[in-house]
Formats: C-alpha cells, sequence, structure tokens
C-alpha cells in the first residue's frame, strides 16, 4: 500500500506551486506602470510519477501522481509585433528628426510676414520707383538706403540662423552617438548577465526586458540589426558592422571634419560618425532613425537651402549692381562708379563665398546718397531714370535655369520648403499610427491587465487554501495512524 506521507508531499507542493503562482501575480501588479515590463507566468506541469508500490508489480500497476510543480516562469511576449515594432521605431525616429529640422527653417525663413525676405524686397522695389519719380528728394534717396539695408540685414540674419541652426544640429550629432555607446555598454552587460542566468536553466526574465527597452531606445536612434544566440545573447550590427557581439562592443565616435566649400557656401567643420578601433577609423553607414534624420537634414536638406538662398542672394546682387553701373550719380556728387551692394566677410568667412551672410549696402551709398546712381542720363538734374531701371528688376527674368524673377525664385525655395515639410508632416503621422498599432498589439500580449490578474489571484488563492486543507487532512490521518490506531479495545 501507498504510504500517508505521500499525501503530505503532494499537498506541500500543491501549496508551493500556489504560493508562487501568486508571487509572480504580485510580480506583474508591482510592474503594471513599469516600462517595457513584460507580464509573467507559471507554467504548471505534473510532477514526475512512479510506478504503483505493490508485491507483484506489473505494467498494469500504473504510475501514482506526486502533484504539482512549477516548470518555469515564462514571459508572455510576441517575437514578431517586437520586431516589427523596433523597424518603425528607426523610420518614426527619422521623419520626426527631419520634420522637425524642416520645421525649424520654416519658421526661420518666416514666409510669408511682415518681417520676412519677400517683404523687404517689395519694399526695396517700391523705394526705388519712388526714388525714380523724386531723384532731388534727399529723404527719398534715404528711403533706398534704409529699404536696402533692412533688406541686407533680413537676409544676413535669415543666413546667420540657419548656420547656427547646422552648428546646433552638428552638436546634437555628437550627443546621439554618445547614447548609442552608451545603450551598447548596457546592452553588453546585460547579455553576460543574461548568458550566466541561462546557463543556470533559469529564465532572467526581468534582465531580458531591460535590454528590450534597450533596444527599442537604440531602434528610434539607428537602424540596427539583431540576432539572438543559443544562450539569449544579442548581437547588433549598425550597416552590417557590429556593435555589440556578446559582451563586447565597439564605440562610434563623432570627429570633426573640415568640409571644404562648393563656390556657393563656405566651409565648415562638421562631425562624422566612424567607427572607432585599435587599427584605426573608418566611416559609418547610418541609415534611418534620429541619427539618420539628422544627418539627412544637416547635409542635404539645410545645406540645400542655405546654397539656395546664396545663389539667390548672389544673383540679387549681381543684377542690381549690374543695373546700378549702367546709372549716373547726382551731378554735384563725387564722381566715380560705386556698386550698390557690396559683399564685406565676416569674422572667419570669405568674401567669394556666402554672399548671403555677407551682402551689404556699399556704407559709401549711406555716406552721401547723392552718389546714388539714379539718373540715366549723365550730368542732368531730376533725372531718375536709371532707378526706374533699377525697380523693374521687379519684373525681369534672370538666365539662372528657371527663368524667374528674383521674387519668383525665392517664392519657389519657400514653396520647395513648404512641400517637403508637409511630406515629413505626413509621414510622421503614419509612423504614429503604425507604431501605435504595434504597441497596441504588443501590448495586448505583453501588457499587465489588472482585472486578468485579480482574476488570477482569486484563482490562486483558492488552490493555496484547497491545498492547505488537504495538508490539514493528511496531517489528521497520520495522527489517527500514529496516536490512536491499535488502541481500539483496550
Amino acid at each position: 500500500m501507498r504510504t500517508t506521507f505521500s499525501g503530505i508531499e503532494i499537498a506541500r507542493r500543491a501549496v508551493t506551486a500556489q504560493q508562487r503562482s501568486l508571487d509572480t501575480v504580485g510580480h506583474n501588479v508591482a510592474n503594471v506602470n513599469t516600462p517595457g515590463y513584460s507580464r509573467q507566468r507559471a507554467i504548471h506541469t505534473a510532477a514526475n510519477p512512479f510506478p504503483m508500490p505493490s508485491l507483484a508489480h506489473t505494467p498494469s500497476s500504473g504510475q501514482m501522481g506526486v502533484g504539482v510543480k512549477v516548470a518555469e516562469v515564462v514571459q508572455m511576449r510576441d517575437a514578431f509585433a517586437e520586431t516589427r515594432l523596433r523597424q518603425e521605431l528607426h523610420n518614426l525616429g527619422y521623419w520626426e528628426r527631419l520634420e522637425g529640422g524642416l520645421s525649424q527653417v520654416e519658421r526661420i525663413f518666416n514666409e510669408p510676414s511682415e518681417n520676412g525676405i519677400d517683404n523687404a524686397l517689395d519694399m526695396y522695389w517700391n523705394s526705388l520707383q519712388d526714388l525714380s519719380q523724386n531723384p532731388e528728394d534727399e529723404a527719398v534717396r534715404n528711403v533706398v538706403v534704409q529699404r536696402a539695408e533692412v533688406l541686407t540685414e533680413t537676409i544676413r540674419y535669415t543666413y546667420r540662423r540657419l548656420h547656427d541652426l547646422r552648428s546646433d544640429t552638428n552638436h546634437d550629432v555628437a550627443i546621439k552617438v554618445d547614447a548609442i555607446n552608451a545603450a551598447a555598454s548596457q546592452i553588453a552587460a546585460l547579455n553576460g548577465q543574461i548568458a550566466r542566468i541561462a546557463a543556470t536553466g533559469n529564465n532572467p526574465n526581468d534582465l531580458l526586458d531591460k535590454r528590450t527597452l534597450l533596444l527599442e531606445e537604440l531602434s528610434s536612434l539607428v537602424d540596427i540589426g539583431i540576432v539572438t544566440d543559443a544562450r539569449q545573447m544579442v548581437d547588433v550590427t549598425i550597416g552590417g558592422v557590429s556593435l555589440v557581439n556578446g559582451s563586447d562592443t565597439r564605440r562610434l565616435v563623432a570627429e570633426p571634419t573640415v568640409v571644404s566649400g562648393d563656390g556657393v557656401n563656405g566651409s565648415y567643420t562638421r562631425n562624422e560618425i566612424l567607427w572607432a578601433s585599435a587599427s584605426g577609423t573608418w566611416k559609418a553607414e547610418i541609415q534611418g532613425g534620429e541619427i539618420g534624420g539628422m544627418l539627412e537634414f544637416r547635409d542635404q536638406r539645410l545645406e540645400g537651402y542655405m546654397s539656395q538662398l546664396n545663389q539667390w542672394a548672389a544673383s540679387l546682387l549681381e543684377s542690381v549692381n549690374e543695373r546700378h553701373a549702367e546709372g549716373y550719380p547726382h551731378p554735384d556728387a563725387p564722381e566715380g562708379d560705386l556698386p550698390f551692394f557690396v559683399t564685406h566677410p565676416a569674422a572667419g568667412a570669405s568674401a567669394d563665398h556666402e554672399t548671403a551672410r555677407n551682402i551689404r549696402l556699399n556704407p559709401d551709398l549711406a555716406a552721401n546718397v547723392w552718389r546714388m546712381q539714379a539718373s540715366d542720363v549723365p550730368g542732368v538734374v531730376g533725372n531718375g531714370g536709371n532707378a526706374l531701371h533699377m525697380a523693374q528688376l521687379r519684373y525681369e527674368r534672370f538666365a539662372d535655369g528657371s527663368e524667374s524673377t528674383l521674387a519668383e525664385s525665392f517664392n519657389a525655395l519657400i514653396s520647395g520648403l513648404g512641400v517637403r515639410t508637409q511630406e515629413a508632416k505626413q509621414m510622421v503621422e503614419t509612423e504614429e499610427v503604425l507604431v501605435n498599432h504595434l504597441q497596441n498589439l504588443k501590448e495586448a500580449t505583453s501588457g499587465v491587465n489588472l482585472d486578468e490578474e485579480m482574476a488570477d489571484m482569486i484563482r490562486f488563492q483558492h488552490s493555496y487554501n484547497a491545498a492547505a486543507r488537504l495538508m490539514t487532512a493528511m496531517d489528521e490521518a497520520l495522527d489517527v495512524i500514529i496516536n490512536r490506531l491499535g488502541l481500539v479495545g483496550r
């Protein structure tokens, strides 16, 4: 016959299993608001039975069950949703960064507005129109000077802010590279801890959650590839180059590199992202993520708008100076042909580049407005023919490949910027919908639902009470056998 003590063991196993399940439920409830936490579940299985004891054992005697055990505590995760979420996070990071940069460029140009370049240009043309009608009025000449100074200052101010935005973006590149290195170091450290725990046969669930959260943060920064090995360690790559390999990492560095001017924009120093190793450095192929959007914005979009503004300012300077040179100053003014606009280089800049940064009204004209060459006939008082010709530049097309007027060329720049910004905004909205959907899909499996946990808590509590009652019954049975069996009739 079977021993009564086996009932005590079955009850003990039942109590232990229900208690561990209650502990798991409590762990879930405690981490309901923990970012990246995945719901855990204790898996119950029947303990290994053994043959039914008998004097003459035969296979027909069967096996005797010995109760329950918790085989393992597993995470409830959807691997497909997590992989897709990481893929969309780097797309979202890319478009968010690009949209944010383009929106700032829009605010810098501030068009249409009373303080923008387009309005300053219109006021400048109007002042020349007035000068053509009143060439002998010094006040009118002063208005032309003031309008020209407002126009050039607006151009320079806009360009300086674009230049500052490029510098700020360049600085952010170095910050994001440090963030990648920090995340890689933490992932490598977690890899080592996870491998050691997995080698003992246990599931390092909480460590896996921490690593998954770091991988999602890294995915938002840059497009990464992830491979998991048999030890539950992950290898992370960027552009095919290993960033994390087990417990080892390879560092990225942001190295200042001088970029030479292209004849339109001046040279400047920008942070290039390189792989660093004992044998040297080489360029990292960065795609997607915040850093990918940042590099795209800095090196392509922003650089392009600065180049277009420089070319437009150079066209303005050239066309106005060419037309101004066809005229003559007031007869009482000192002789000498003067350009209307000049380029005085700022500190560290070249007059041959960055026209938008250096364009200014000729200071000699500002000092003596009568030297303004408003007449188209030499030595004639009251002639404003050349001022009219200069004002007519507003309607003339110049050969820049587009055959546009100066205003149309500038408006084309602003229109193109608006289209690009709107495109980026639409992509951000699309990616946000996808990311939210995948996060909800992930949370449907991994998220902690307090109603479900409460139901499990009640279920395991009742099971625990029943197991405890079973142990009491077995204890009473043993008491009968030990203390009272054989005492009847004495």
